[in-house]
């Protein structure tokens, strides 16, 4: 290669990042759920970061009901608490200690301090356990990503190789690898979405098994997803008792990757089945809805004083805090509730028909890999293949492609 060259050819730098911070193109790319919801596959970072993340609904917490169901309760109670005080803001409501009438209007003005204070000890305390269980839920959604699906989709990858490279080329062994471990994925899907009872018109009509081996996944039909790892370790020791593994050693590779597999859907079964402790989370929306409900019953009074003395700008402030604080929070624990699974159907799921056509992909790109190297690796490799065929304890092996 040419000294002066550009390594990564030319970048456009920043008009690159205004035009995909300003343009009119997508944001993200989105897979449709089964109950119609878009699931985010991919996105841009940059119209997050401009003014544009103001207009962007689509794949967010805004579309979930929920929020907005909470958020009109919310509203609610703040109108209603601010009827009285708009009503009976002069009215004579009881006697002080001195025998001096005293109004909602006087005793809202010797009140107020301490309302904000209280208010503002509830918010502190919500954020501080809302962050920290916001950081729980986005490492354990990490966790089952990465050490999950991520580990599962390593150690096929890798069977594959090995398998391919060392052991057989028999299409018949290969596909069986990269179906089965489809079919642990989906079936995961299909357990968390309560539909594990029709996995054989879904596995069967998208081609990942035959209606054979979904008979025999019902002969014991019991963490199937997990199981179905042992139809893996089934094939590798075949494949070893018909003399086509040469090497303990190499055995020893093949089960492990088989072991990392079922390894990898037994750490997704653990975080799905075993969440946060009940307590805790109950505590914390316990604490969120209360907080919720007395800002606004407490801004609600405050607003109908400030609105009797016509103070137009405390009242939208009053208001705004209202809808702020009770909308993060309430966001925040519904983004949590859906990082707590991310296979049951809600808008943070995981991909599944991307994930699992990728498996799919994957795993022939290392066979097509094997089948086409370089020229110069392809020469060494077949000459190095017919001296190793000359060994007499090594007439049967199948050489390097």
């Amino acid at each position: 290669m040419k000294e002066d060259t550009p390594i990564l050819g030319n970048v456009q730098g920043y008009r690159h990042t205004i035009i995909e911070g300003y343009s009119s193109l997508p944001h993200a790319t989105f897979e449709v759920g089964h109950d119609g919801t878009n699931i985010v596959t991919d996105y841009h970072v940059w119209p997050l970061s401009t003014m544009k993340v103001l207009t962007i609904t689509s794949g967010s917490c805004l579309k979930e009901p929920v929020l907005w169901i909470e958020q009109g309760i919310i509203t609610l109670i703040f109108l209603l608490c601010s009827m009285p005080t708009i009503f009976f803001f002069n009215e004579r409501l009881a006697t002080d200690r001195h025998g001096e009438d005293m109004s909602l209007r006087r005793w809202l003005l010797d009140q107020e301090a301490n309302m904000r204070a209280f208010a503002m000890i509830m918010s502190g305390l919500c954020v501080f356990l809302l962050s920290f269980y916001t950081s729980m839920a986005v490492t354990r959604w990490w966790t089952i990503r990465t050490a999950g699906v991520g580990a599962m989709k390593a150690a096929a990858t890798e069977l594959q190789m090995c398998i391919y490279q060392l052991v057989t080329k028999d299409e018949e062994v290969s596909s069986a690898i990269r179906r089965y471990t489809r079919a642990s994925l989906i079936l995961v899907f299909l357990w968390r979405r309560g539909q594990l009872e029709n996995f054989k018109d879904v596995l069967v009509g998208r081609g990942v098994l035959t209606e054979d081996e979904c008979e025999s996944l019902r002969a014991w039909n019991h963490n199937l997803h997990e199981s179905i790892w042992a139809w893996q370790t089934l094939i590798v020791t075949t494949l070893y008792k018909e003399g086509k593994i040469h090497s303990d050693q190499l055995l020893a590779l093949l089960l492990d990757r088989c072991s990392q597999g079922r390894g990898a859907m037994q750490l997704i079964h653990t975080y799905l089945s075993v969440k946060v402790p009940f307590q805790y989370v109950h505590l914390l929306g316990f604490l969120v809805k209360v907080h919720n409900t007395v800002l606004a019953a407490i801004m609600g009074l405050l607003f109908g004083a400030a609105a009797n003395e016509r103070k137009i700008i405390i009242c939208f402030q009053l208001f705004g805090r209202t809808l702020i604080l009770p909308f993060l929070f309430n966001a925040i624990l519904i983004i949590n509730a859906e990082l707590a699974d991310p296979f049951d159907g809600g808008l943070s799921d995981f991909p599944a028909e991307k994930y699992e056509k990728a498996l799919e992909a994957d795993c022939k790109a290392f066979i097509s890999a094997c089948e086409n190297p370089p020229k110069w690796l392809k020469s060494r490799a077949e000459g190095a293949n017919k001296e190793f065929e000359k060994l007499p304890d090594f007439e049967n092996v199948e050489g390097i492609p």
